[in-house]
């Protein structure tokens, strides 16, 4: 009797999953395939983010040094709008598999090299650089296939699945990988970057991404500048260019931060505690990515304001307080806020922006962000040199209170609607 019922309780329970969304999502098979692809490639994103910041500090022993590691790894981004219309006319599986592709080539640079001696700070750099390159094609392709995949109603919630995914996968390889560089060498971690591509080069090469009336045509001259133009068009001309300007003063804010992680943390341990504190982080933004559905009704404008000054307050206490435990619990709230804030984002994007004009948008957004993001790895590592790595983490808690204080003097974004009430393609009409 109890088998029965147990039977029956898994049943039950197998076919409310099938008809929830997330169910729904799961058994679509593009989306699962993108899905599996991009989980692949971040686990070994996420050990390369660490070990190649760790590996330029090693080599230097320079906070100004993994400033301008961050610096060159986010500089490509500034000229992401110019890959924009080539993406949106692409056949998307062909060329997410030449780009990851290429991404292992180059990654794997760096054990070929260290077989033979050790790396030289240059190429480290030099394999930040054209890694970030690539990424300006691989994250707007990306961006565009999931819609074209996924109906519009689901969009929040395929945002949300992946962002939790990456971010539990995320937290797991980062707070490992401390440990990881210790016992292997963050040499090592490159290695297993490019492996990484591989296989996630296999499961694009599985995807059918729908076509747009402008896919495989190339542009001439003037159609490449229009195409340009009217990516850049909707974003002046709606509210997404608002937005922009207020995730570019947070970015510098928190790339100040960033570039300075590593020296903060040798101060505290050793790359053990930076891979402590990169988990802590991850985990916050885990946490959000878990949340962000609860917040899909909720006025985004309103969810901005309170969910940033709680992230500058998380900010202000890890290096206010002097025990390691807590300096990591204030490091994963002041992320939480964050990790709800990019899955509504890019839900918000999605949704809002026609398709055949997304990757367009979303390479021009990283564009403009970025002409100010990297500056703040470069004043960071300044800084973090002739005031202390503490220092400049405590600064960018003043970067969260710019952003509240935009949102709420601009009234496009103080009254922001929920991400519910976004209506499809309604971006720039």
């Amino acid at each position: 009797m109890e088998d029965v019922n147990s039977s029956s309780e898994s049943a039950g329970w197998r076919e409310r999953f099938g008809a929830s969304k997330t169910g729904t999502l799961l058994a679509n098979t593009g989306f699962r395939r993108l899905y599996f692809a991009r989980i692949v490639n971040r686990v070994g994103d996420k050990l390369y983010s660490i070990a190649s910041m760790w590996l330029v500090y090693q080599l230097t022993g320079s906070t100004f040094y993994t400033g301008l590691a961050g610096f060159l790894s986010r500089l490509p981004v500034v000229f992401g709008f110019l890959f924009g219309p080539i993406v949106d006319r692409s056949r998307i599986s062909r060329l997410l598999v030449l780009v990851a592709a290429a991404q292992a080539v180059v990654v794997l640079s760096i054990p070929l090299v260290a077989s033979v001696h050790t790396p030289s700070v240059t190429l480290v750099l030099a394999v930040v650089g054209v890694l970030a390159l690539l990424e300006r094609i691989n994250a707007p392709a990306e961006k565009a296939a999931l819609p074209r995949l996924v109906d519009d109603e689901l969009l929040p919630r395929a945002n949300s699945l992946d962002s939790a995914t990456h971010q539990t996968i995320g937290a797991v390889a980062q707070a490992l990988s401390g440990a990881l560089i210790a016992l292997f060498s963050a040499v090592a971690l490159f290695a297993f970057d490019a492996a990484t591509f591989v296989v996630g080069a296999v499961f694009f090469a599985l995807l059918n991404v729908p076509t747009t009336e402008k896919t495989g045509t190339s542009p001439s001259a003037a159609e490449y500048v229009a195409d340009i133009r009217e990516g850049c068009d909707l974003i002046r001309n709606s509210v997404v260019g608002h937005m922009v300007i207020a995730a570019s003063l947070v970015s510098a804010f928190t790339g100040a931060s960033t570039a300075v992680l590593p020296a903060f943390a040798d101060s505290l341990g050793g790359a053990e505690t930076y891979g402590l504190l990169i988990a802590a982080m991850t985990v916050g933004l885990l946490v959000g990515s878990l949340v962000a559905s609860r917040f899909e009704t909720v006025p985004f404008g309103r969810f901005v304001v309170v969910g940033f000054l709680v992230a500058a307050v998380g900010k202000l206490g890890v290096v206010s307080v002097d025990w390691l435990p807590a300096a990591l619990l204030c490091y994963g709230i002041a992320t939480i806020p964050i990790g709800i804030y990019n899955v509504l984002v890019s839900a918000t994007i999605q949704t809002g922006v026609p398709n055949d004009l997304l990757a367009r948008v979303s390479s021009t957004i990283g564009s403009l962000v970025a002409a100010i993001g990297p500056l703040g790895y470069l004043v960071g590592g300044f800084l973090g040199d002739a005031y202390g790595s503490a220092t400049v983490i405590g600064l960018s808690a003043v970067g969260y209170c710019l952003l509240v204080g935009y949102w709420l003097v601009v009234p496009s974004l103080r009254a922001f609607p929920p991400v519910t009430d976004i209506e499809s393609n309604s971006f720039g009409v």
